[in-house]
């Protein structure tokens, strides 16, 4: 039993590294790192919503220092701006410049319509059980490395 599991862990892991290729591969060919394209995901969907650089890195779980300096190099290729908050003065919002509109007609939008193409080929139970499932995982996943942390800082 434990090298059926550890077989299909090591297969579920090589499964999750490939699908963050994919992501890679995409970004890259439109000259964006994998984090640029994630700011850009968020930005290019939500014209409504305000994101701050503290805001999309708790959303991506990304550390601020490596969302920082995407965001420089995004305002540096003219895609995004930085505009100061009315309501926190050393909060800046992001948003996108004219170049950066094109550049989500041109790669983000249509990798919205990938993704939908993806689960609309699933049936709906099994888009309701890969959500499911995927977040049992995560669930699990969270409760054990907590404990593991735990368990080496009572020993130390």
């Amino acid at each position: 039993m434990k090298n059926e599991i550890h077989e299909l862990n090591m297969t579920l892991n090589q499964i999750y590294r490939k699908q963050d290729d994919l992501y890679h591969e995409y970004a890259s060919h439109f000259g964006l790192s994998s984090i640029s394209f994630w700011i850009l995901y968020t930005l290019c969907e939500t014209e409504d919503e305000v994101f701050t650089q503290n805001k999309l890195a708790d959303m991506w779980h990304i550390p601020r220092q490596s969302l920082n300096s995407a965001v420089r190099t995004l305002m540096n290729q003219g895609y995004i701006k930085l505009e100061q908050m009315a309501v926190a003065r050393n909060s800046k919002a992001l948003s996108l410049t004219e170049e950066g509109g094109v550049l989500c007609k041109r790669a983000i939008y249509p990798f919205y319509e990938l993704e939908e193409r993806i689960l609309k080929r699933m049936s709906k139970q099994e888009r309701d059980q890969f959500v499911e499932f995927s977040s049992r995982q995560l669930d699990l996943m969270k409760e054990e490395v907590e404990a593991v942390i735990r368990q080496d800082s009572a020993q130390k």
